[in-house]
């Protein structure tokens, strides 16, 4: 999703500054003259490598108040807004920093004489250093940030996106792997999905684009983790249709009743989405009344389910909304 800059922790960075310092020349008339030369020449090319570096990590993470919602709403769950803000800022500042003083040591290290002009690049060399490790904290958080954000999905607004939902462990990632491009981490434990991963799945000349989300339970949204926020996020602002999975084995771990009482929060939450909702694991032998019984592992059901949804999403009209928004 996005294009985002490489992010120097503070030792590669010191690395980087200083090693196109040593390869600096110089020329001058005399001796002194060259040694002056060289030192301020030194001395800039470290702080302009500092500078420039941070000032790209600055300008290369996305403005997070011109995102669409979404995209708002998961780079704060996943990095938090507030945090990403006050380490670019920490950055920003390191930049004015190291531009202030290889300005400061360069005018010195022109009046200077004899051994003097070493030791003022030693000095700006150390003062230089002392800033960028100042900040180190703040480019480790920063590489974090990036990592995270690299995996963000592109989802394109103008291709209809089906978001599969339910509690953890009822067979989402399976589902999505069994009907489309989307290869979701799968596992038996809850919470298997950290994030929402993209697949897209075509029918004729149509495409879809379908989400995997992580598993909500059925709680207030105050006590919901980061994780279930993002499915919300999903279901609020990117979902043209629902599939919803309930697992009557109970072998998620939570029982079907619960499962319900969410499938009915769903429901009220977004009126305007068409739900379609099937009961996975049918390999096992267990269904429920009146909902068509689905097996992610085997493969049965899963595309009539999905196609079963996808009718309605293509029969909606143009002046329909799309989706509706969680409190």
């Amino acid at each position: 999703m996005f294009e985002l800059p490489s992010v120097l922790d503070a030792s590669a960075l010191l690395d980087k500054a200083f090693g196109r310092a040593a390869k600096t020349t110089a020329t001058g008339p005399d001796r002194v003259a060259r040694a002056r030369n060289l030192a301020a020449a030194r001395v800039r090319v470290a702080g302009q490598a500092i500078e420039s570096t941070l000032r790209g990590v600055v300008k290369g993470f996305p403005s997070l108040g011109r995102l669409p919602p979404f995209y708002r709403e998961l780079v704060d769950l996943l990095v938090d807004e507030g945090r990403l803000k006050k380490h670019l800022g920490a950055a920003d500042w390191a930049a004015d920093r190291s531009a202030a003083i290889a300005r400061d040591y360069r005018r010195r290290i022109g009046r200077a004489e004899g051994k003097t002009i070493g030791e003022l690049r030693q000095q700006a060399y150390g003062r230089l250093s002392s800033v960028v490790k100042q900040v180190a904290p703040d480019l480790d958080a920063l590489i974090e940030a990036r990592r995270a954000l690299r995996r963000i999905p592109q989802i394109d607004p103008d291709v209809p996106t089906i978001v599969v939902a339910g509690y953890p462990n009822v067979g989402k990632s399976s589902f999505v792997r069994a009907v489309s491009t989307g290869r979701p981490k799968i596992a038996d434990y809850p919470f298997t999905t950290k994030r929402v991963s993209l697949g897209h799945v075509d029918r004729g000349l149509d495409r879809y684009q379908i989400l995997d989300t992580p598993g909500l339970l059925d709680r207030p949204m105050e006590k919901r983790n980061s994780m279930e926020r993002q499915a919300i996020s999903a279901l609020a602002h990117l979902a043209d249709g629902v599939l919803f999975l309930l697992d009557p084995t109970e072998t998620c771990g939570y029982p079907l009743v619960a499962q319900r009482r969410l499938l009915e929060e769903v429901e009220r939450l977004f009126p305007k989405v068409p739900i379609v909702v099937v009961t996975n694991k049918s390999d096992l032998g267990a269904t429920a009344r009146d909902v068509q019984a689905v097996s992610a592992l085997t493969g049965d059901g899963v595309n009539e389910a999905l196609d079963a949804l996808l009718s309605k999403v293509t029969s909606r009209g143009p002046g329909d909304a799309p989706r509706s928004a969680a409190p």
